[in-house]
């Protein structure tokens, strides 16, 4: 049986633009083939198996023909398949190419509409498409046209009402100015140029037909970049968001965490999450729960794949009714809390009970770091076990680096080259609660900043180091 192939449009960048279908399509995915412009941060929490096809200006890695046949093929292994491309897979995305060719071959197929950067991305620099002040009609253009293909027809374009947005253009831009200019469009109507619209290093410029392309020179913007023209190019100054962490972007070593994510994000940063292990649920007896006794979590993700157990069994957390709730270290406290359960106490093995049962809630090998007296009764609950994977990532594109735990600050180094290393040295690296702090400085790292840890402060630290 064929397998379906979704094609999805990833929007203009930033990865919450996302759409609910497409992100459970996403989800559900054997494979994804994806474009040069996907943000990787979309890409990264999903397990699929993951294939770039993205072509560059010019220069094409892999052919259209054969990105259509690879779509066939994948299908008929009985796959589900995402093709998954930035904006809208019908807005010059090529999409609708794509979709005959999975009909002529008899391949089920649907498309999952994405933001276009044509909206989006004027949205993201503080310009409408429309505004009944100035435009009350857009027109959406390719600047990337076909070998051999028809001139665009100038004088129709000179002289059309509202706003006239350029798609993949930048390459044309003189000859955009010329034209319009030639075919009597005013030299001094306004042009804005959006560069990574919605990304962390977003930049746009305004100007007007007769010195954009020299103001686009002197300030180095490039492709990907689009190209607007009209009045509401004014609106810019009064809609520019401006949110006190815009345009910076951090990573975070570590696996998927929404909370720090939407906390850095509606600051405005770009947050990256890259997390070395793999983490492969164990099968593990659950304790004797009217037995009561001391429940020692030791990570946070450890005490989320024994939650995921009960719930399986139509148990929740109310089965701990009997168990003193202990955390291992700050941070398991405030991710408990989090989780809305408030933990008895912290690990200290001088004053813990052993008359009663102890168990350790943890990843297999860390467990072995926990060791109590032997005369308690301890048994050690190995959720899973954590597995690295070679995987590699550009720190030259962060300004800085939030560590929610000592791990995460061996998994990033042991991981990076010498001269990464240096790099990672003189970065302003945010640690999580004093154990992660001194972990970063016996490493070598010299800008360290002890953060407590909860969400709340590392927001607030971040904002006053990197104040503007």
């Amino acid at each position: 049986m064929n397998g379906l192939v979704s094609l999805i449009g990833a929007g203009p960048g930033n990865p919450e633009l996302l759409t609910l279908l497409g992100k459970r399509r996403l989800e559900e995915a054997d494979v994804i083939v994806y474009d040069r412009l996907v943000n990787p941060a979309l890409l990264s929490p999903f397990v699929a198996e993951k294939i770039d096809v993205g072509k560059m200006p010019l220069h094409h890695k892999i052919s259209q023909y054969q990105i259509n046949d690879m779509l066939v093929d994948l299908s008929k292994q009985g796959k589900r398949v995402v093709r998954l491309k930035a904006g809208d897979p019908y807005v010059f995305g090529r999409g609708g190419e794509e979709g005959q060719y999975l009909s002529q071959h008899q391949i089920p197929f649907e498309v999952v509409p994405g933001l276009t950067s044509a909206i989006a991305g004027l949205a993201a620099a503080g310009i409408p498409i429309t505004h009944r002040d100035f435009a009350s009609s857009f027109h959406v253009i390719t600047g990337h046209r076909k070998a051999n293909g028809e001139e665009l027809d100038w004088e129709n374009i000179a002289h059309q009402e509202g706003t006239i947005v350029f798609l993949m253009g930048m390459a044309q831009l003189p000859n955009i100015a010329k034209q319009l200019v030639a075919h009597g469009m005013a030299s001094d109507t306004p042009v804005a140029v959006v560069q990574w619209a919605t990304h962390w290093k977003q930049r746009s410029i305004s100007s007007d037909l007769a010195n954009v392309v020299q103001t686009v020179e002197k300030m180095h913007i490039s492709s990907p970049a689009l190209i607007v023209v009209g009045g509401v190019v004014k609106l810019m100054g009064d809609l520019q968001p401006h949110r006190p962490l815009q345009g910076l972007h951090f990573l975070i070593p570590f696996k998927q965490d929404s909370k720090l994510f939407n906390a850095l994000q509606d600051e405005g940063a770009a947050v990256n999450f890259f997390d070395r292990r793999v983490k492969k649920p164990l099968a593990f007896e659950l304790p004797d729960f009217d037995a009561g006794g001391v429940l020692i979590v030791t990570d946070f993700a450890a005490f989320h794949y024994f939650q995921e157990r009960l719930l399986t069994l139509g148990i929740d957390n109310r089965a701990l009714a009997n168990w003193k709730l202990v955390a291992s270290n700050h941070i398991v406290k405030y991710r408990l809390q989090q989780d809305g359960l408030l933990a008895d106490g912290l690990y200290d093995p001088k004053k813990l009970d052993y008359k009663r049962p102890i168990v350790f809630i943890g990843e297999r090998l860390a467990l072995s770091n926990y060791n109590v007296d032997v005369a308690a009764k301890a048994d050690y609950l190995a959720t899973y076990q954590s597995e690295t994977i070679n995987q590699n990532i550009d720190l030259n594109d962060f300004h800085g680096i939030v560590f929610p735990s000592s791990a995460s600050v061996t998994d990033l180094y042991t991981g990076c080259t010498s001269e990464e290393r240096e790099l990672m040295s003189k970065m302003s690296c945010f640690a999580m609660g004093q154990t992660v702090a001194n972990e970063c400085q016996k490493l070598g790292l010299k800008n360290v900043i002890e953060v407590k840890p909860s969400y709340d402060n590392v927001i607030q630290t971040v904002k006053k180091v990197f104040a503007r």
